[in-house]
């Protein structure tokens, strides 16, 4: 691990990113139980926060993984770490929601029962409808990624970094227009303008790496954070806006001023970086919280008393509560029993490794 790598700051932004992701959520669902758009932002589309998670992984895995490059061996625990961080919650929540939409149908769309859209949704396969639980559209490109960044395992560096490159360019050209890719889920897919997020945090890894990058913390992450409002702001009157390049620019910039912050800061930080830790549980969990404590809100009538608005931001903070409680209940006990086996296995390989020599 990168002993210059500050966990707090990151982790700090990690929890802002997945709050502003649940609060555009919250302005949807908002709109859709209580004809109320809250903030002005539910018909928005998108907040630029998931722009930020994509550029922080590709971020945080050059950062931790680029001395390995090179080395065969380090592709299987690489890959058995990330994807232990990812599966498991996940299927232990589609085994939840899946009997869900067979129980009540009126749930969903109609798609969510059929049994290729099931198992695509599980193995996390991209497809042409959104997933089963919707918000793990985000986790298909994520997987991807790190199946990609294996080959700088797997292969010599330059190799890899042809392969990168020549993907690179193949999805520049085809963002401009200049070449066209067939009308395939799979190639859209692959060819897809996210995947140039993951590449603008790795090379924000591979500068600072090499450069001391000039400049204030502040500077960097001011000039990152208002680049979202002043975008959200202008998308009301101006729809030719190329949104996610934009979005890329200012998650690029705070990753910057992330990089360069060296105040500890934690007690400052203390609540950001426990939605940071629990991001992953509040991706997952959000949109069912927030419809169950909607539902809940409109059933008894709440708005009548605290208004639309009230009504919105009290389900947006009962939601994070609840988020945050699945993080410590499920989570994270799931997390250090997956650790646990593991380190068993390991033991007991290395065990039968040394009995075997003798």
């Amino acid at each position: 691990m990168n002993p210059k790598l500050n966990f707090a700051p990151i982790q700090a932004a990690r929890g802002v990113a997945v709050l502003l992701v649940m609060l555009f959520h919250t302005s949807q669902m908002g709109d859709k139980y209580f004809h109320y758009n809250f903030l002005g932002v539910s018909e928005m589309g998108k907040s630029g926060a998931y722009t930020f998670f994509f550029v922080l992984t590709g971020y945080l895995m050059y950062t931790l993984y680029h001395e390995r490059f090179g080395r065969p061996e380090a592709a299987g625990p690489f890959l058995l770490k990330r994807f232990m961080r990812i599966y498991p919650l996940y299927w232990l929540l589609m085994a939840v929601m899946v009997p869900v939409y067979f129980v009540f149908p009126s749930f969903g769309v109609g798609y969510e029962r059929r049994f290729s859209v099931i198992t695509e949704s599980l193995l996390l396969w991209p497809q042409a409808n959104a997933p089963v639980l919707p918000v793990a559209w985000s986790l298909s490109y994520v997987v991807f990624f790190y199946l990609a960044f294996a080959l700088f395992f797997l292969l010599r560096e330059g190799a890899a970094a042809a392969i990168f490159s020549s993907w690179f360019t193949i999805i520049v050209l085809h963002a401009c227009g200049l070449i066209a890719l067939k009308d395939n889920v799979l190639i859209q897919f692959l060819f897809s303008e996210v995947h140039l997020e993951f590449f603008a945090g790795m090379f924000v890894a591979y500068w600072a790496q090499r450069k001391r990058i000039p400049g204030g913390s502040l500077v960097w992450i001011l000039a990152g954070a208002l680049v979202y409002p002043m975008l959200w702001i202008t998308r009301m009157t101006e729809t030719n806006l190329h949104v996610d390049l934009l979005h890329t620019i200012g998650s690029v910039l705070i990753l910057i001023g992330i990089t360069n912050w060296r105040n500890a800061g934690s007690r400052i930080l203390k609540s950001l970086v426990a939605c940071g830790n629990a991001s992953y549980s509040i991706l997952l969990t959000s949109l069912a919280m927030l419809s169950i404590t909607m539902k809940l809100a409109r059933a008894i009538h709440l708005p009548n008393g605290l208004g639309a608005a009230g009504t919105i931001i009290l389900c947006y903070l009962i939601s994070v509560a609840l988020s945050l409680a699945f993080y410590r209940v499920v989570e994270k006990p799931l997390l250090a029993w997956l650790k646990q086996v593991l380190k068993s296995r390991e033991q007991q390989r290395s065990a039968w490794a040394e009995a075997v020599k003798r």
